[in-house]
């Protein structure tokens, strides 16, 4: 039986929704942070909460999707595709973050005894005037998990999103094979580099936006870009026989189950291993997600597609909303009620983020940049 998805061409709103279902975790991993959810991650449940896991999806999806962006009919200018990806990222985010420090100056921020270590460590008060220059500048190296706790990785996303044409170029110039070498050669280097520094820290390296750590995030992006440029080779393999089905099994088993690894293999190893199982499992869900006509139907559905619309706005408003819900309601009677406030509060919060912040922000890009594609447009009809 044929299992081809009917979407074609260079956008594919499966992967929309792919990166919704990956925001959701998110939500969920930073709640069973929370004092009285603290036994999820102990429990079978823990594979709704992957907040790790996702980020890295994310950096896959990105890599591939920018790639089809730069190496469609549509020429755009590097001036054009920093444009567009500064309205996208970084305006949506300026203003999180402007209503993340009102709530913390407006709100009484004090210890909650029973919402954990996570939680009283983010928000702790007033922020220094260079602690909010930095989070301003967004892509420099700080604690990035003081004020929005998810922005360590958007700080890697802007990095390398500035990198991403000379990352294209290099892809369109070398085989598959050649490109996942060198990601996971760069990788490999720099994260030994990061991790040997950070000895004895008790933070991640990531989560200060270490300069060491772009460079491995940067080969996950490679593996983006590589999927997107050979996406015809790949896609006639999967085609093959049973093979989109095993290796879907395959990669749900490697994304959902690789942490497990850890325990096997402790220290720098395990956490590099671990690393690239979740993106060999992310890079194959990215694939059978666009070739498998099952999986895009699952992924179609009117939830899931809402998901991935407001999945950015979702994965920057989430905290701001359960850090003011629980700091407004920090009476220990009233623990379950706050959480189950903030957890209602997340999706309409993040909805009303999209359709105010994050869509005018969208259309703002494509209006400064509507001259050059204007213009490349008929460049391309005149040749």
């Amino acid at each position: 039986m044929n299992e081809t998805s009917h979407f074609c061409g260079r956008y594919y709103p499966q992967l929309d929704a792919l990166r919704g279902i990956a925001a959701l975790m998110v939500v969920i991993n930073h709640f069973v942070l929370v004092g009285p959810l603290w036994w999820i991650p102990r429990s079978p449940l823990r594979v709704l909460a992957l907040g790790h896991e996702a980020v890295i999806l994310f950096f896959i999806l990105s890599g591939f999707v920018l790639t089809l962006q730069l190496i469609s009919d549509r020429r755009i200018t590097y001036r054009d595709f920093v444009i567009k990806r500064i309205c996208r990222i970084y305006l949506p985010y300026l203003a999180v973050l402007f209503i993340a420090f009102s709530a913390i100056t407006l709100i009484k921020i004090e210890p909650v005894e029973w919402a954990g270590s996570w939680f009283n460590h983010v928000w702790t008060g007033s922020f220094s005037g260079g602690e909010i220059l930095d989070h301003l500048l967004f892509i420099g190296q700080y604690k990035a998990n003081r004020v929005l706790p998810v922005i360590w990785s958007l700080i890697y996303e802007m990095r390398i999103s500035l990198m991403m044409p000379l990352v294209v170029y290099c892809v369109s110039r070398f085989s598959a094979r050649s490109c996942l070498a060198v990601a996971l050669c760069i990788s490999l280097v720099s994260f030994a580099f990061a991790m040997g520094r950070n000895t004895g820290k008790s933070s991640s390296p990531s989560f200060t936006g270490d300069w060491a750590m772009t460079a491995h995030y940067l080969g996950m992006f490679i593996v983006g870009a590589t999927l997107a440029f050979h996406r015809m080779g790949w896609q006639r393999w999967l085609l093959q026989g049973n093979r989109t089905r095993l290796v879907l099994a395959a990669s749900i088993t490697l994304y959902f189950l690789s942490r497990s690894v850890m325990s096997i293999s402790s220290g720098v190893v395990g956490q590099y291993i671990f690393d690239w199982c979740v993106a060999a499992g992310a890079a194959g869900l990215v694939c059978t997600a666009i070739v498998s006509r099952r999986f895009t139907l699952v992924l179609a559905k009117g939830p899931i597609v809402f998901l991935g619309k407001i999945s950015y706005s979702l994965y920057l408003t989430h905290t701001v909303v359960l850090l003011t819900v629980i700091h407004l309601m920090p009476a220990s009677g009233s623990a379950w009620h706050s959480i189950v406030i903030a957890a209602v509060l997340v999706i309409p919060v993040a909805a009303v983020t999209h359709f105010l912040v994050e869509r005018p922000s969208i259309f703002l890009g494509k209006f400064l940049t509507a001259r050059s594609a204007l213009a490349s447009s008929r460049a391309n009809q005149a040749s």
